[in-house]
């Protein structure tokens, strides 16, 4: 980039001091303070490596591309073809407002010109949409004026995953709104925040008509956080109208539960609450009601300690699983998707900056080192969408041109904002969170300090202070949870400092400091046993807060690297029975102090003693962001010796049954969830989908129906899950336009889920193998409720 002259670059840096201090100009007060994102460098270590990474990731992107949509809908001609995949399936357009982000966040934390040369671009591309379109409207969304129009007008049709069939608009739109907002407040690009006002009018305009009736049935679709960043431009313009807009975007059927502290969030598709619980927080914030802190509190809370892994992940296939029964979560290859964990951690930095609860920073810690750190692929920078939990089973990662899910949008983000959390204060007081090499520079004190550590392999961190005159101001150190009563260690300038002033789980050093000083702390870890929440006797193994795992040596993985499938970002390939699964074998009170480490191999153990069978007993532990390419280790079961054979029998036989389903298996669609119903592009009138006993359903006053693969030589067979204590629902079962089957319900029976079987005439099937499976309700009746569709070749 051709650099300016002094008296330009003087003017740039003005201005961008007074965008961040407009941007701020209406902020409350927070009890803490983060730093923003251009005042802390990574050093080298796993972080910086992971940052490097990405931004090669981000530079194989291309701006023209991700433009593509927008200027569509804008009528002017794209200058370069959309990206394929999630970007041409309805959702084309959603990666941009991501991609902003990403590069404001590159932008200041590298300080790399062709980051902000191509922010810039973009930003001034969505504005030319914008005069395009001449209402203030942006975005990408298929066939948008058609939309808005009718949404104007009050014609709704909504599903919890779309609008007018319309795939998720407003988590689709909410995507460009925050990277306008990001574009503004870390990088400092005014047009970006004239287009951000812009849209935030348009928007205001849009729904003017609509009661609060018809847009909280809106808000029964996933809406991504459009709550928290109307709330952010409230906060940008001082405007109260903004904040009013927000109150009225936050979506009462989630939050009334939350005031009650009630958790009703079994089955919820759950990165749909997560960014809507952060927009009650800073809703609340920002002047809004004060008990929106408090549900936002609860619901973390209720996540955390009750709907989490050990790793800080949650949900199956999306969607919250019962906190008493993680059995779906071990079966499954679909485990905690990136995207809730980046949204946590979100949540996290809101709830910390009002409360400094060290509940948070601990969260933070598990969840950025365990699942953020190890959703990236090391060497190619492809990032993981689901991390399965069950036993021998792997990930795999996308490729930049062909993968556009959600976990690629957050993906770019994640490794780009790593310097967020480490650092925290207030006005005299410094506080370290996080033990990762960096540098941070408070420009306020004159401060730079400089953090070298080679955590978690060296168990320390060193501080080092550079100041321009010697202050006084309180040092405020993180003493973890995993560091034993008394086991953590503080030296100033090599002199131990016996008794450091503890309280809230920080050790503060108050004195005058002085350029050079050094700070040594010493953090001890040791091995701990957790089991999954729901005590089902599966564990996890952790060192510290570092979750261990185990690579298995296995068959060759075909899939690792994604395809533009609109599923390709789900593993395919076999799951290995969990009866010949490792297991730790001895009494659980025992199981830590038998996992010893490796000399000269840091973070790396072994469990010989305890693991089972003995072909398993050489493997390693390490930690589980170490581990690529491989199945994998990460929950154990437990089990004492004396209950291990007759506990392997007992899985034996339930895995012979349900692994030779699996293999019969030639499509199923969980009816109700988001991602098999687009799969399967799902189309309805007059439906409804709810939980009930854990599982979703779907069903109807007309019709709904599924397109599934099957095969071209052969019908194969139809497997209907009811409930069997439902009555008085008469419907036709149709496959490929003909009836194969008229189903009267005539339940009489207990609340239990019970499986019909169809056969399908081979005739049926097209020469395309896919079959159009529809339930039509006879007149005056609903459908079934329908909790799961799956279809098996045929017997031979």
């Amino acid at each position: 980039m051709t650099s300016f002259p002094r008296i330009t670059q003087f003017l740039a840096f003005t201005l961008f001091a007074t965008a961040v201090s407009l941007a701020h100009a209406s902020e409350p007060s927070a009890k803490i303070k983060l730093f923003d994102l251009r005042d802390v460098r990574l050093a080298e270590g796993p972080f910086k490596a992971a940052q490097d990474v990405d931004a090669r990731y981000i530079l194989a992107l291309d701006v023209d591309r991700f433009m593509a949509p927008f200027r569509t809908e804008a009528g002017l001609t794209p200058k370069a073809p959309k990206y394929p995949n999630w970007e041409s399936s309805g959702l084309d357009g959603h990666m941009a407002g991501h991609y902003l982000t990403a590069l404001a966040q590159m932008a200041v934390t590298t300080g790399d010109a062709e980051m902000t040369r191509r922010l810039n671009y973009m930003v001034a591309e969505m504005a030319e949409c914008q005069r395009a379109h001449g209402n203030g409207y942006v975005g990408g969304t298929p066939h948008s004026r058609e939309l808005w129009t009718e949404v104007a007008a009050g014609k709704l049709k909504v599903d919890n995953f779309s609008i007018n069939g319309k795939w998720v608009p407003w988590y689709h739109l909410h995507k460009t709104f925050a990277g306008l907002r990001d574009a503004w407040l870390i990088a400092g690009n005014t047009q970006a925040r004239d287009v951000l006002i812009g849209l935030s009018d348009w928007c205001d305009s849009l729904v003017a008509n609509l009661s609060d009736e018809q847009i909280q049935r809106m808000l029964q679709c996933e809406q991504g956080g459009m709550n928290e960043v109307l709330a952010d431009v409230n906060a940008i313009t001082g405007n109260p109208k903004y904040l009013a807009l927000a109150q009225r975007f936050s979506h009462r059927g989630t939050l009334e539960p939350l005031l009650k502290h009630e958790d009703h969030l079994t089955g919820l598709h759950a990165n749909t609450q997560i960014p809507k619980v952060i927009g009650y927080a800073r809703i609340a914030e920002l002047g809004g009601d004060p008990t929106w802190t408090d549900a936002a509190s609860y619901f973390w809370t209720a996540v955390v300690n009750h709907r989490s892994t050990a790793f800080g992940g949650n949900s199956v296939r999306e969607h919250f699983n019962p906190a008493e029964d993680f059995s779906s979560m071990i079966e499954t290859r679909e485990g905690p998707e990136t995207c809730n964990t980046y949204n946590m951690l979100r949540l996290t930095e809101q709830l910390y900056r009002r409360n400094p609860d060290p509940r948070y920073p601990a969260y933070y810690e598990r969840a950025l080192f365990n699942h953020i750190l190890s959703s990236q692929h090391p060497m190619h920078g492809g990032f993981v969408y689901f991390t399965p939990i069950r036993p021998q089973h792997y990930r795999n990662y996308s490729q930049p041109t062909e993968c556009f899910w959600c976990c690629v949008g957050t993906g770019i983000e994640n490794h780009g904002k790593y310097g967020e959390f480490i650092y925290a204060h207030t006005n005299d007081t410094l506080i370290v969170n996080l033990f990762i090499a960096s540098e941070l520079t408070w420009a306020e004190r004159g401060l730079k300090l400089r953090q070298e550590t080679k955590f978690p392999d060296e168990e320390r961190t060193q501080l080092v202070l550079s100041l321009k005159t010697p202050q006084t101001f309180n040092l405020r150190v993180r003493t973890p949870s995993w560091v034993s009563e008394g086991g953590l260690t503080i030296t100033v300038n090599g002199k131990l400092i016996k008794q450091p002033a503890t309280a809230n789980g920080y050790a503060t050093l108050a004195r005058e400091w002085r350029n050079g000083d050094r700070v040594e702390i010493g953090l001890p870890m040791h091995t701990t046993i957790e089991p999954l929440p729901d005590g089902s006797g599966y564990v996890a193994v952790l060192h510290g807060p570092i979750v261990l795992a185990a690579k298995t040596p296995t068959e060759p993985l075909t899939d690792l690297i994604a395809n533009d499938g609109r599923m390709g970002h789900r593993t395919e390939g076999a799951l290995l029975p969990l009866d010949r699964a490792p297991m730790l074998v001895g009494e659980t009170n025992r199981l830590a102090e038998q996992i010893v480490p490796v000399k000269g191999k840091p973070m790396t153990f072994t469990a010989d003693k305890l693991i089972q069978p003995q072909t398993a007993k050489s493997l390693e532990l390490v930690p589980f962001f170490r581990i690529h390419d491989s199945r994998y280790m990460i929950y154990w079961r437990s089990v004492t010796a004396e209950s291990y054979t007759s506990l392997v029998n007992e899985i034996e036989t339930q895995e012979k049954s349900r692994l030779a389903l699996d293999a019969r298996t030639i499509d199923q669609i969980n009816p109700g969830e988001q991602q098999p119903e687009v799969e399967h592009d799902y189309r309805g009138e007059g439906s409804a989908s709810g939980v009930n006993l854990g599982r979703h359903w779907r069903d109807s006053n007309q019709a709904f129906g599924y397109t599934l693969k099957s095969t071209p030589n052969g019908g194969g067979e139809l497997v209907i899950t009811y409930l069997a204590s439902e009555r008085q629902r008469e419907f036709d079962l149709v496959v490929n336009d003909q009836v194969i089957a008229t189903v009267e319900l005539k339940g009489g029976e207990p609340d239990r889920f019970v499986d019909a079987t169809y056969k399908i005439p081979d005739t049926l099937v097209g020469a395309n193998g896919l079959l159009r499976v529809e339930f039509l309700a006879k007149i005056g009746s609903r459908t079934g409720s329908i909790y799961g569709i799956r279809l098996l070749r045929n017997t031979q």
